[in-house]
């Protein structure tokens, strides 16, 4: 029995070993359809992946590791050529800004003519002359103010100067020229004055109007006039204003010696006696209305506009009372104020 048993046993031995040394047959591969087109293959899922060895995961996690510095570095390099191409380009911007600046204080601006406007009594070349201003001058170094200055000092009869840069090469000058308006007289002497206040020169003008009892600071030509006492100063130019504004334009002389107690000597012998400044619309209003009645001969008094006392000259002793003329006045100087804002 023993024997037996034993022959059993190398016999399936030797079965399973003959087996083992038989080649297997192949399977078959699996054969996996292609994905239609223009769809992307799923991909596997972590469940279906065969484990890995150890040795197959710390090759895994190097490549990784190693994927992922590379990626880092390619990223810095990245940010490090953004950076160097900002300061290129404010380089860049900075040089031409330097550049514009140099060519724009030495080529692009110089002068290469000079204009004149609104001169009659000068010519263009004694204005240019007078200003210091020349051709080829650089117009952002100029001194325009200065220029103006010189030109208004040197040229007695010019009230304003304006001086203007007219880019890329040109300057433009615009005078506005001195028009004699009333004279001053004082200790012998008379000057002309224009409208804003300029003695334009010295002696009598038969055409002018007198201003006396002014007292003048100084009577020299291209001063602006000026009294000692500065309530006066700025009397006879508003008196011509307001009288032109009213139609009295035949004034002859105004009496200034008593800033409170003024006389007009007017066309056909006719005074106008204003009393003080206060009011002076009102007093030109109700002056313009006797002028036209009275006709010639006689004087006004214009103290109150409204009581109004003219006298004849001719016979001092008769004086007339007028009626109360002042409704009439202050309708004519708002009437006369309107039209004059219209205008302007």
């Amino acid at each position: 029995m023993g024997k037996r048993v034993r022959k059993k046993k190398n016999n399936s031995q030797k079965r399973r070993a003959a087996n083992q040394q038989r080649p297997q047959a192949a399977r078959p591969a699996e054969v996996r359809k292609a994905p239609p087109a223009g769809t992307r293959p799923k991909p596997e899922q972590p469940g279906n992946r065969p484990p890995q060895s150890a040795d197959q995961r710390r090759r895994t996690n190097k490549a990784y590791n190693q994927a992922t510095v590379h990626r880092s570095k390619k990223g810095r390099k990245r940010g490090s050529r953004g950076g160097n191409y900002i300061m290129y380009y404010i380089l860049a911007g900075i040089i031409v800004v330097i550049v514009l600046v140099i060519l724009a204080n030495t080529v692009l601006f110089n002068c290469t003519s000079i204009e004149v406007e609104g001169n009659s009594r000068y010519t263009a070349e004694q204005i240019v002359a007078t200003s210091g201003l020349e051709t080829g001058q650089n117009l952002l170094h100029i001194d325009a103010a200065a220029a103006e200055k010189r030109i208004t000092a040197a040229l007695n009869y010019i009230d304003m100067t304006e001086v203007k840069r007219v880019f890329p090469t040109k300057i433009k000058i615009t005078v506005q020229e001195a028009e004699k308006w009333y004279q001053v007289s004082a200790n012998g002497v008379t000057a002309s004055v224009s409208r804003m206040g300029r003695i334009v020169e010295l002696g009598a003008d038969s055409s002018l109007p007198v201003v006396e009892g002014y007292d003048p600071a100084e009577l020299a030509a291209g001063l602006t006039l000026s009294s000692n006492d500065s309530g006066k100063t700025d009397i006879p130019a508003l008196i011509l204003e307001k009288a032109e504004q009213y139609g009295i334009n035949d004034i002859t002389r105004i009496d200034l010696t008593d800033r409170f107690d003024i006389s007009i000597d007017c066309g056909d012998n006719i005074t106008l006696e204003l009393g003080g400044i206060s009011d002076i619309d009102s007093k030109l209003a109700v002056a313009e209305e006797t002028i036209e009645r009275e006709r010639a001969n006689v004087v006004i008094n214009l103290h109150s506009p409204s009581r109004i006392f003219v006298r004849d000259k001719v016979n001092e002793q008769a004086q007339q009372v007028l009626p109360d003329l002042s409704a009439s006045a202050e309708a004519t100087s708002e009437a006369t104020g309107e039209s004059a804002s219209g205008e302007a």
